[in-house]
């Protein structure tokens, strides 16, 4: 169950406000083995706040938050 935002240097208790996001992971990214069927999917919730900053992204088999890049265009003069 999720209970703080996953961002560490934030753990803002979880709010049932819509003030977020929620992210679904599939538990065999995190190192479990093949899906078992009626598995519970993982779930992470990040803050309003750090939800306009940062994603959710799976990396050697860790949950970890990460900067949203933003793509700039370049324009070709």
């Amino acid at each position: 169950m999720v209970s703080y935002c996953l961002n560490p240097a934030c753990k803002t208790p979880f709010s049932h406000t819509g003030d977020g996001r929620v992210f679904t992971v599939d538990p065999s990214l995190t190192g479990g083995q093949h899906r078992q069927p009626g598995a519970i999917n993982e779930q992470y919730w990040l803050c309003g706040t750090c939800s306009r900053s940062l994603k959710v992204v799976v990396e050697d088999g860790h949950i970890k938050t990460v900067p949203i890049e933003t793509e700039t265009a370049s324009l070709a003069g």
